[in-house]
């Protein structure tokens, strides 16, 4: 006749087998998780406080309306006059997405690799080196994922391995990557179950699992429950 608590036993023990490598995964995740202060993951620590540079009214030579006729962009819906590294610019975004113009000149623009490695630097309070300037325009990096290309990636020679991503058409900072982030990410990763785009919690690795787990957990109670009502003084079988 089957014994219920050596089958549960058992089928325990193979489900230890199965989960017990993600189980280690997740815990090793909430770990990293809850010991990395979010602002260092994102690249906030060491960046430039400073206050932003004030338009020189004297600078600025060309309308709005010029702008947006040497932007190119049809459809402009947004015109925004701001600095970029302390020179006065517009910022345009149409149908056709986005453009900078130079307040100064009236011409447009993109951003070149000797301006993104200024924007880099000039975003970290300490002016790192530069060890490499690339332009991304297609096929983005896992640490780029879900930002508009083209992009530079500045690479800064700083503690934390900082690598900067500017749009190349609005001069902005798409995202700001270090080691914290890379370690963050590599958790993230085994947290959901997602090894290619890494954000989808609906993955079947990680449903499978987590009913997995909670089974492990519901017959480890259970083999916990048998030896709770066992009669006193009777041998385990």
């Amino acid at each position: 006749m089957n014994n219920p608590q050596r089958t549960t036993r058992a089928f325990h023990r193979w489900l230890g087998l199965v989960t017990g490598v993600q189980l280690l995964f997740w815990c090793a995740g909430g770990f990293v998780f809850s010991t990395h202060d979010i602002e260092w993951v994102r690249g906030n620590h060491g960046r430039n406080e400073s206050a932003q540079a004030t338009l020189p009214a004297a600078g600025v030579a060309a309308s709005p309306a010029e702008a947006i006729a040497a932007s190119g962009l049809a459809g402009v819906h947004e015109v925004t006059l701001t600095t970029l590294l302390d020179k006065p610019i517009y910022r345009l975004v149409g149908q056709g997405g986005s453009a900078l113009v130079d307040a100064a000149s009236g011409e447009a623009f993109v951003i070149d690799e000797a301006q993104a490695r200024q924007i880099a630097q000039a975003d970290r309070s300490k002016k790192p080196e530069v060890t490499q300037a690339v332009l991304i325009i297609g096929d983005a990096p896992t640490e780029f994922r879900g930002r508009d290309l083209p992009a530079w990636r500045v690479e800064l020679a700083d503690a934390d391995n900082t690598h900067v991503s500017i749009d190349q058409s609005t001069g902005a900072i798409a995202a700001r990557r270090n080691d914290a982030w890379r370690r963050f990410d590599f958790f993230w990763m085994l947290h959901t179950m997602d090894y290619s785009g890494r954000d989808d919690f609906n993955t079947p690795w990680l449903v499978g699992f987590s009913v997995l787990g909670l089974l492990s957990v519901g017959s480890g109670w259970t083999i916990w429950l048998f030896r709770l009502v066992r009669k006193p003084g009777r041998a385990a079988t």
